[in-house]
């Protein structure tokens, strides 16, 4: 099997599963619109950041050093077991520290929630690593299509019937989580990989060396994802933040789309050993970007329309915020492909800087435009901000001389931004301009197209 059948494959598979749960999570949006009010949907997703954040901290980010050394053939017993010593330690910590973090405001009411959101997520996290890294892609595919159904009936359960709002949203969120945890435990044996004498301190210091620059990168780059939702609620409240939090649902879309490929991308990077300078990386790079320049111009054609079908009343205008998450999740998207590199090649640490710079940007223009702006503020912030990171990473990889049919790509990436600014800014957008938008991308990508089947039989002749 070539390696763009590989890669073919196994995003198919992961597709399978990790499909099914984010795509549940989106279609839960309707149903907590119904049942949250913007306050408190707004509420219950600061809490679910605020989890996420906390996630890498705590784990010091060991899950991806386990994904990264099983990748590397080390015994995977040792590299299991090194990866669940820190678990239990960073557990013991958490409950030492349940004094202090009750003080929190934010978490008083549900800290006890909370805490075991975080502690299930933590092995949850290591057990999908361990399972991905093992081959054991359609069990890990299995896995999420079943916390998708678990996701949905614990919502129906505790929303639903039991009227429990933020508390109900917390409880299905551990059930669906715990749930995939237990399969991916037992599914993949992974009791069997478990040792206490197998915890091995010179490996846990290399996992560590590697592990330890992705928290700052995952903390940075949270920052931009999340920030701006923080800033909202201090300047606007959670009203506000509920309506960000619903109108970045869709744009979720493309975000699930880049989760799986990423997901499957990093198997292929660091298990084929695929370098940056590659011809393969920036053939696989000019598909990906197509393929989301096409779902972008798709989801900005019916985005109105798709709000207010899905959204209840109080929700009905959070479409003027879609589309520039849509280009900031397309920016996102195009650096998380660049980051396989840093991750094959373990130079995590060049990753904060980019990460860094983009979010100082990012926070300090939702300082400024949200006061001012409001809403729309935050999704230009967001925008900004991971495109100074793509382009700065762009730079650090000579990525820019690899690309192919480059013209092609600006044209397009341009389209969509344009477009965006007219549909952000317009009372009811015109189907007839909006055509015109899709038209112009289509003509680019067939183009880029074109030149990338020229460049394969020139490649193929030349054999």
């Amino acid at each position: 099997m070539n390696r763009l059948k590989k890669l073919g494959w196994n995003t198919f598979i992961i597709g399978l599963g990790s499909m099914g749960s984010k795509f549940m999570i989106f279609l839960l949006v309707p149903f907590y619109t119904f049942y949250l009010s913007p306050a408190e949907y707004g509420k219950a997703d600061i809490l679910m950041m605020t989890i996420s954040i906390l996630l890498p901290i705590v784990t010091l980010s060991i899950a991806d050093g386990v994904f990264r050394y099983t990748m590397d053939k080390v015994n995977p017993k040792q590299v299991f077991s090194t990866g669940c010593a820190i678990l239990i330690l960073m557990t013991g910590i958490l409950i030492l520290l349940a004094p202090i973090l009750l003080q929190i405001p934010m978490l008083q009411n549900y800290y006890l929630l909370c805490s075991a959101i975080l502690l299930v997520q933590a092995w949850n996290a290591l057990f999908q690593q361990q399972t991905r890294a093992n081959g054991k892609l359609i069990l890990y595919s299995v896995s999420g299509l079943l916390m998708a159904v678990v996701l949905f009936v614990a919502n129906l359960i505790f929303l639903k019937y039991g009227n429990m709002g933020i508390d109900g949203f917390l409880y299905a969120n551990l059930v669906a989580f715990s749930c995939q945890a237990i399969v991916l435990f037992f599914g993949s044996k992974l009791y069997r990989l478990f040792s206490f004498r197998e915890m091995n301190r010179a490996l846990l210091k290399k996992m560590l060396l590697y592990s330890l620059p992705l928290i700052p990168n995952a903390i940075l780059w949270w920052v931009m994802q999340v920030s701006d939702r923080y800033i909202l609620t201090l300047f606007l409240g959670v009203a506000a933040n509920g309506l960000y939090t619903v109108a970045a649902k869709i744009p979720s879309l493309l975000s699930m789309i880049n989760t799986i490929f990423f997901q499957a991308w990093s198997i292929s990077a660091i298990g084929d050993g695929i370098k940056k300078n590659d011809t393969f990386f920036a053939q696989v790079f000019s598909i990906f970007s197509c393929l989301f320049f096409i779902v972008t111009e798709a989801i900005l054609l019916i985005v109105q329309p798709l709000a207010e079908t899905l959204f209840s009343a109080a929700y009905q205008d959070v479409w003027h915020y879609v589309p520039f998450l849509l280009i900031a999740v397309i920016l996102s998207s195009f650096s998380s492909f660049l980051e396989v590199s840093y991750m094959a090649e373990k130079k995590t640490k060049q990753l904060v800087i980019t990460t860094l710079k983009g979010g100082v940007v990012n926070i300090a223009l939702s300082f400024l435009l949200i006061p001012f702006i409001g809403i729309i503020g935050a999704s230009i912030a967001t925008l900004i901000g991971f495109l100074i990171t793509w382009l700065l990473r762009m730079k650090q990889t000579r990525f820019f001389h690899q690309m192919q049919a480059k013209m092609f790509f600006w044209c397009s990436l341009v389209i969509l931004l344009v477009q965006s600014i007219y549909v952000s800014f317009s009372d009811v957008p015109n189907m007839f301009i909006q055509i015109g938008f899709a038209l112009m991308l289509i003509t680019c990508q067939l183009f880029l197209a074109k030149k990338m089947v020229r460049a394969k039989n020139a490649r193929r002749l030349a054999k």
